[in-house]
């Protein structure tokens, strides 16, 4: 496979994912998490949270996305602050399943997908639009999202 060697390591996690651009993985047991560098085998960082992490992702190569049952924080690796939250899930999204979060890439514009069961057999798709800027989210029916940066 290229060079690439399978290491096994002594952990117990619920999830873990790759960072993906560096050899970095978050691991999350309950309500710690962790952020380990491969490649100099160490420990990053690590954080206890209050709240159950529903959802998670690394939405750049330097930040990972945790979504709560009510709000949504980002975990940078750039200092030793715990996890920040950013703002607050509207109500529309209370009772869906998160299968997705996403930023821009300078971390302006997010959005937050969920799904959940809709009537006739149907899966109902509400998407959290935030900007950061103006501190202000809209929330559409959608099952997916993207950004896309375009020089003209």
């Amino acid at each position: 496979l290229g060079g690439l060697k399978a290491s096994r390591r002594p952990m117990a996690a619920d999830s873990v994912i790759m960072n993906p651009e560096r050899q970095i993985i978050a691991l999350k047991a309950g309500a710690i998490l962790q952020i380990f560098d491969l490649e100099s085998r160490s420990k990053l960082k690590s954080v206890q949270i209050s709240e159950n992490v529903v959802f998670w992702k690394w939405i750049s190569s330097r930040t990972v996305g945790l979504v709560t049952e009510t709000a949504v924080y980002h975990w940078s690796l750039d200092n030793q602050a715990e996890p920040v939250k950013v703002f607050d899930r509207h109500n529309s999204l209370a009772s869906t399943q998160i299968i997705n979060y996403r930023a821009d890439i300078h971390e302006q514009w997010l959005a937050l997908i969920g799904i959940a069961a809709g009537p006739n057999q149907t899966v109902s798709g509400q998407m959290q639009l935030y900007s950061v800027a103006r501190k202000q989210s809209q929330v559409l029916e959608a099952h997916a999202a993207s950004f896309a940066t375009i020089s003209l």
